[in-house]
């Protein structure tokens, strides 16, 4: 597992997992990963994915089996409502929702507004 660039270069593997099975004829197995948000988070930055690559071997034929997956990690969405009528020439108020989705406290965030008529955007720190 290791992160991706926005530019599809691919950082060093942060973690690996070795598994040796048998299978029965015509059966399968499933192999489970998960990959907790502290693990993989000094290693993504804002535009980055998540590459896993799998590779198999099979001991009798020496056949080799390999599939790449890419996981972009999406951002949250901002709720934008107005809560009042919009009317030329006069403020209107804006409420602005963004939920967290980490499991720590983001600090240093500011919000930044820009739009027709708005005359000087002013970041707004929260």
């Amino acid at each position: 597992l290791c992160s991706v660039r926005y530019t599809g270069v691919a950082g060093p593997a942060f973690r690996q997992e070795q598994h040796r099975r048998t299978l029965p004829p015509g059966q399968e197995e499933t192999v489970t990963m998960t990959v907790t948000y502290a693990e993989y988070q000094p290693h993504v930055g804002d535009q980055d994915a998540l590459k896993l690559t799998v590779a198999g071997t099979v001991e009798e034929t020496g056949q080799v089996l390999a599939k790449e997956l890419r996981v972009r990690l999406h951002t949250p969405e901002l709720t934008l409502t107005l809560l009042g009528p919009a009317v030329v020439g006069q403020e209107v108020p804006i409420q602005v929702v963004f939920q967290n989705p980490l499991p720590e406290p983001l600090t240093g965030a500011s919000l930044r507004m820009e739009g027709a008529g708005i005359a000087c955007p002013k970041p707004v720190s929260l």
